[in-house]
């Protein structure tokens, strides 16, 4: 019986070996089975044997392993049964949607398993705490920007914390800002944390694209609202004197010149918590902002008006800071009882009847000087330039013309010091 048995290559030309095998059973003989064998050159590896109980079993199966090789290569004959049941399955879908298996499989990678790694909320938020608090210590981060981030990135930790980032859906940020019962600006600044975090996350590659892309200008102010230009709030001259005269009658509080820089040269409230004596010029009529004080390092001189050298010329001690601020909220502590020296309050109405509170309008000081000084002079850009926004930004200062007259701003830069006050002296270079 031995001398019968077959021996074939299937299919014409493949290296695939089917033989015919006799069946035993101990000492006993019974029909015959197919055996084939998958040679090294088509495995890539070691060669692959499987048993069928009919040549057509056999056959089927060592055309479709020939057929595989051929289309997969080596790596098929690693691939599972269920592997090949999936791309049987996804294939026709490819197909139909005209999509490469490849194609399909490139653009999966990065976003099932990201090169960075898999990060969660917490993860993610806790390096970038890091990050500013290093930036804050090495003086490239303002002390009020890392303590934005450190409070707002709490409500995403709430929400999202244990998450991984590469799994965030963009109906869960819809969602998650529809719940949150803020104001709408508070809602964007929210919204604008978490895109801080999503943006870190894109460039460590712990996630393939920024999700929020996906947000429309229509999205967004669905969600938060639109922005609205408001008319900035500015002192009338009357206000800025009883401000000014405040801080003069307050020594204790360390605010003449600060509040002298913020009224009558424009000088953001950071900025000048950041100055020193040194930058200031009496004799030759400006102030320094320097790159390790500016905002965004927007290096200038600004030009110190004639009141503000006069207001300037009563601080007596003019040696180091221009004005304390020990810590965080030092200086807004002291400056807010210097608004209610000078009597910025209204009454409002309590459970236990009227109380006094003290109201400030946000940025006052700084928006009086830019409408004032665009009032006087009519140039917006000599007034961006003073106030450091980039050249040209005549657009930041068209709604400026309603808000003060030049008569008004005559008056404005015309407050001094009262003429009986025995502190006034000539001021001379420090």
């Amino acid at each position: 019986m031995t001398d019968k048995l077959k021996s074939w290559i299937y299919p014409d030309g493949s290296g695939i070996r089917v033989r015919e095998k006799i069946n035993t059973s101990g000492q006993d003989a019974f029909g015959i089975s197919y055996a084939v064998t998958i040679p090294t050159k088509l495995t890539g590896g070691v060669r692959k044997r499987k048993q069928f109980t009919t040549k057509e079993m056999a056959e089927t199966w060592a055309k479709d392993q020939y057929r595989g090789s051929k289309k997969q290569g080596e790596s098929y004959f690693d691939a599972t049964t269920a592997e090949r049941n999936d791309f049987a399955d996804m294939v026709p879908k490819l197909r139909e949607a005209g999509i490469s298996l490849r194609d399909a499989v490139e653009f999966a990678l990065p976003r099932l398993r990201p090169t960075g790694g898999d990060r969660t909320f917490n993860e993610v938020i806790e390096e970038l705490r890091q990050e500013k608090k290093g930036m804050l210590e090495d003086g490239s981060m303002r002390e009020n920007s890392e303590k934005a981030f450190r409070l707002r990135s709490k409500k995403i930790e709430d929400a999202f914390g244990a998450s991984l980032v590469r799994d965030l859906t963009l109906d869960e940020v819809k969602d998650w800002v529809n719940s949150l019962d803020l104001a709408p600006r508070t809602k964007k600044n929210e919204l604008n944390c978490l895109a801080e975090v999503i943006i870190h996350s894109v460039a460590r590659k712990y996630v393939a694209e920024n999700i929020l892309d996906g947000l429309t200008k229509k999205d967004r102010a669905v969600l938060h609202g639109r922005d609205e230009e408001k008319e900035p709030e500015i002192l009338s001259p009357n206000e800025a004197s009883r401000l000014i005269n405040a801080a003069l009658e307050h020594p204790e509080l360390d605010l003449l010149a600060g509040v002298a820089l913020g009224l009558f040269c424009g000088i953001r409230t950071e900025e000048i918590k950041k100055l020193d004596w040194e930058a200031v010029r009496l004799d030759e009529g400006f102030v320094t902002i320097s790159k390790d004080v500016a905002k965004k390092r927007s290096i200038r001189n600004v030009t110190l008006s004639e009141n503000a050298k006069h207001w300037l010329s009563l601080c007596e001690n003019r040696n180091g800071k221009i004005t304390r601020s020990n810590f965080f909220c030092d200086f807004s502590r002291r400056f807010k009882k210097l608004v209610g020296y000078a009597k910025f309050t209204e009454l409002v109405a309590t459970e236990d009847g009227e109380k006094e509170v003290v109201v400030w309008k946000k940025n006052a000081m700084r928006h009086s000087f830019g409408s004032y000084h665009f009032a006087r002079h009519g140039d917006s850009i000599k007034t961006s330039n003073e106030l450091g926004h980039k050249q040209g930004d005549g657009v930041l200062f068209a709604h400026y013309r309603a808000l003060a007259t030049k008569k008004q701003a005559e008056a404005y830069f015309n407050i001094l010091p009262s003429s009986q006050s025995s502190k006034v002296v000539q001021y001379t270079a420090v």
